[in-house]
């Protein structure tokens, strides 16, 4: 098993360190082939807060503390209220809904992807705007594990890629650590799913820097497209397709 969640992790965070997001998006639908969603969220969500620490140091010039640190707070808020429907949905259901999320992100994402080239003023109704957009997004991600749709379509539209990618990380990394500490509470973490996490950061970090050192060799369009294409699998598989 550690063998095989680093070479998915390797995979999954080159996507991350390339895009700013993409982790959860595939090793939530991959491994819940193979054990149970409800064991694989909380050991994700730990993994994704140790990945966010780095990134946070990758993507320092474009954080802007105003923008980022209140879209954080909803973002995690959402993630505490998702988990306890995770605790009371089925397993067939949530996952059903899981690639229904994916495929939805995947086939908006290969149809339409704008590439602003100015982030909007950070006005009152862009803070409502960022605001409605993080806590629906933590909420899908506490009760599914990935797929914080309304973020993944929101902040492509309004956010040139260095401020996205910035947007996401701290959006993420706050929302982890929520994430983490809101599974540990209601029981879902267990020491066994923890050691499973450190077990994976040589993954993690291979994946991580591989992802940066391609974020500056591919176009922004190309990137995202490239994610996409690779959800679809996933997304189709989760919803009982084949």
């Amino acid at each position: 098993m550690t063998l095989l969640v680093n070479i998915l992790a390797l995979f999954a965070f080159s996507v991350k360190g390339l895009a700013g997001f993409g982790p959860g998006l595939f090793i939530v639908p991959l491994l819940s082939l193979f054990i149970p969603l409800k064991e694989v969220i909380p050991y994700t969500a730990l993994l994704l807060f140790f990945a966010n620490l780095p990134m946070l140091w990758l993507v320092r010039k474009g954080l802007a503390l105003r923008r980022d640190l209140p879209a954080a707070l909803y973002y995690a808020l959402g993630i505490v209220l998702g988990t306890r429907l995770l605790l009371a949905l089925p397993e067939a259901q949530l996952k059903f809904a899981l690639g229904l999320v994916l495929l939805i992100f995947a086939a908006w994402t290969l149809l339409r992807l704008p590439s602003p080239s100015a982030p909007p003023p950070l006005d009152r109704a862009e803070q409502l705007r960022l605001a409605a957009v993080t806590l629906s997004g933590g909420l899908l991600v506490g009760a599914l594990g990935a797929g914080a749709l309304p973020v993944f379509i929101y902040l492509p539209l309004r956010y040139p890629p260095k401020e996205m990618r910035a947007l996401f990380t701290s959006v993420f990394a706050v929302g982890t650590l929520a994430w983490t500490l809101a599974n540990w509470q209601a029981g879902l973490l267990t020491g066994e799913l923890a050691r499973l996490a450190l077990q994976t950061l040589p993954g993690m970090l291979a994946g991580l820097w591989f992802g940066a050192w391609l974020y500056g060799r591919l176009p922004h369009r190309g990137r995202v497209r490239a994610v996409a294409l690779l959800l679809l699998p996933a997304a189709l598989k989760l919803m009982g397709v084949f």
